[in-house]
């Protein structure tokens, strides 16, 4: 029994001491029930590319040889991504029939897909899991190598939208406005509009007050600007910095020192995450 990735998983093999680690998420797999649960839950994420020599060498790791072959001899057919992935689902059987053929029906659909479309999945899917660097590459290449070949432009605009939301998140600013301006232009969404402004607000945050003669959107959004930058005293991160720093004023060194390590730790782990490539 292990508690991963917030669940309670019943392990029916073995633990590897080597785990399969996900490129662009970074996540280490240690078991194939964590496999499974990865597969059902990310299947967005995952490309051709994830069928390879670490995933075969992972599954005889943990005790599944019979698999591993298995896997090996349709990555050598040159089978389908549907077929291995339900393959190893049905094999662990660590979900149900319904389950698991929902997820080829989402497979299929993801195969019937154009390029740029599956990038767009998968794009959506790093966002969403915080996971920005890889979302950017995912984006950056429907723009430049495919040229949106293939999607609406409802679409387009989304992805450029995105693009600049997963700049926003690594507070590149300006490249964020840059996308925003991008899909404004190309959707017309007040959203991307505002969004826009905001990201050069805060490009532009130590050149000064605020502009009168701004436009009435700048105006009201320089101002939540304002109000969510007085209200970061209110959040959890904020008090749990407050609180570390009250250690040091009651002359609690050791206590301080480790609580500073810990939140550094902490820091770098998200940072390896955001900026991570697939």
């Amino acid at each position: 029994m292990e508690n991963t990735m917030g669940k309670m998983i019943l392990c029916r093999g073995k633990q590897t001491d080597k785990p399969l680690v996900i490129e662009g998420t970074g996540m280490r797999l240690y078991t194939v029930e964590e496999l499974c649960y990865y597969i059902y839950n990310n299947i967005y994420l995952i490309g051709q590319d994830f069928i390879n020599g670490r995933l075969i060498e992972f599954l005889r790791q943990t005790g599944e040889e019979d698999l591993s072959e298995r896997v090996r001899s349709l990555y050598e057919k040159k089978a389908g991504l549907a077929e291995i992935l339900v393959t190893i689902l049905k094999t662990v059987d660590y979900y149900s029939v319904s389950d698991i053929e929902k997820i080829r029906e989402t497979l299929n659909t993801l195969g019937r897909q154009n390029v740029c479309e599956r990038l767009k999945s998968r794009g959506d899917g790093y966002l969403a899991n915080e996971c920005f660097f890889s979302a950017v590459k995912c984006y950056e290449s429907i723009i430049n190598d495919y040229k949106g070949s293939g999607l609406s432009g409802s679409e387009y605009s989304k992805v450029y939208h995105n693009l600049g939301t997963a700049y926003a998140r690594m507070f590149l600013y300006n490249k964020a406005a840059k996308y925003y301006d991008d899909a404004y232009k190309t959707g017309q969404h007040e959203e991307s509009k505002k969004c826009s402004i905001a990201a050069k607000m805060l490009a532009d945050r130590n050149s000064g007050p605020i502009n009168v003669d701004a436009s009435e959107d700048e105006y009201v959004i320089s101002r939540e600007i304002e109000t969510l930058m007085d209200n970061a005293r209110y959040s959890d991160e904020y008090r749990k910095l407050d609180s570390i720093n009250a250690l040091k004023q009651e002359g609690n060194v050791a206590g301080f020192n480790a609580s500073i390590d810990e939140e550094l730790l902490h820091w770098k782990e998200d940072y390896m995450k955001y900026s991570k490539t697939f």
